[in-house]
């Protein structure tokens, strides 16, 4: 079995300008596995563009890749293990016009101190709507995981105005590493699936995304702050639970590798 490769491994002076794979065996030794399988992937990426770049380092970069691309591979085998084995806790159907709807009302309960890294799939952020309903996801899921420490957006991008899209992700992106939470985003011109991924083994999928209330029908409507008065659309939300992709916190009395809370907890 290939085995966590070691910090001590990797020569940064050999191979500079790679933060991301000092990033990813941190996040693989402290538990956040699904946000190291996606560092590892783009080192790999990062160190293929090295060695074809700079042919007298090809030598140099295959080592690294052939350990990175190993781990990497074992670690997505174990995430798809995960998953084989989740059963459905929950299925919701949400009619249209139906309130009451909001993400705290309707993922609250899955939202709590086991989770430490989300995962995001939502394809559609364009409109100025698409990134309050995020903002609003993101207040709710900070608000209620204590131990919060890695967000993952993974979207497509905005052809007609990528500078705004890209402006907006940053200074969300800014706000939470206030709250010593780091988010990261990618873009998949491909990306068609909406689902919502936890550490804990939480798996939310929603038909239409975070995107399933109806337009407001004026700027200080009920509803522009507490999204459980707003109208909703027609769509369905799967809610699976597999086993946690992170490690288990430890008992408090044990005192050990027990994470801090994020400066946006009240506690």
């Amino acid at each position: 079995m290939t085995t966590s490769p070691n910090l001590a491994e990797v020569d940064e002076g050999e191979l500079p300008k790679l933060e991301a794979i000092i990033s990813a065996l941190k996040c693989e030794q402290t538990g956040h596995i699904m946000e190291a399988i996606l560092l590892y992937e783009e080192s790999i990426f990062k160190l293929s563009q090295m060695a074809d770049a700079e042919p007298c380092r090809r030598q140099l970069c295959g080592k690294y890749l052939k350990m990175y691309e190993a781990r990497a591979k074992q670690l997505r085998d174990q995430v798809k293990g995960h998953l084989h084995t989740s059963r459905m806790l929950d299925h919701i159907t949400i009619e249209q016009g139906a309130r009451g709807r909001s993400y705290q009302r309707l993922f609250g309960p899955y939202l709590d101190d086991a989770v430490r890294e989300a995962h995001l799939n939502e394809p559609h952020l364009t409109e100025p709507p698409h990134f309050r309903n995020l903002l609003n996801f993101l207040e709710v899921l900070v608000k209620n995981c204590r131990y919060l420490k890695y967000i993952r957006l993974t979207t497509r991008p905005d052809a007609a105005a990528p500078k705004n899209q890209l402006q907006m992700l940053q200074q969300m992106r800014s706000d939470l590493a206030a709250g010593n939470i780091q988010m990261n985003f990618q873009m998949d011109d491909s990306l068609h699936d909406r689902k919502i991924v936890l550490s804990s083994g939480v798996v939310i999928k929603i038909g239409r995304g975070l995107h399933y209330f109806e337009p407001m029908e004026g700027s200080y409507s009920l509803g522009l702050c507490d999204f459980d008065f707003r109208k909703c659309l027609a769509t369905e939300v799967d809610i699976w639970k597999c086993r946690p992709f992170a490690k288990r916190l430890k008992d408090s009395q044990e005192g050990e590798d027990r994470p801090e809370a994020h400066a946006y907890s009240s506690d």
